[in-house]
C-alpha cells in the first residue's frame, strides 16, 4: 500500500490546533504522538485497533496511551479529486 499523506489542519490564521496540543504535552507523550502520525502514514486505512478505531460519520481516532491518561488524535481520509 503507497504511503498515505497526512497534511494537519490549519485556520484561516494558520493555527494549527494540533501542533498547538502538542506544546502542552511532555516529550514522551509528544514522541508517541508522532509515532502513532508516522504509523498512519505508513498504514493509511490498514492502521487497525488499538493504535486506531473508527468513531463515526468517517471520523476516526489515532489512540495514545501513557501513565494511565488515553491520548487522542482525530483524523479523516480525504479523497483524491481527479
Amino acid at each position: 500500500m503507497p504511503k498515505t499523506e497526512t497534511v494537519y489542519y490549519l485556520d484561516d490564521d494558520n493555527f494549527c490546533p494540533l501542533l498547538d496540543w502538542f506544546d502542552d504535552l511532555q516529550d514522551k507523550a509528544k514522541d508517541k504522538c508522532i509515532v502513532r502520525i508516522e504509523c498512519l502514514a505508513e498504514k493509511g486505512h490498514e492502521l487497525r485497533r488499538p493504535l486506531a478505531d473508527y468513531l463515526r460519520d468517517d471520523i476516526h481516532e489515532l489512540r495514545v496511551a501513557l501513565q494511565h491518561l488515553q491520548y487522542r488524535m482525530l483524523y479523516f481520509f480525504m479523497r483524491e479529486e481527479q
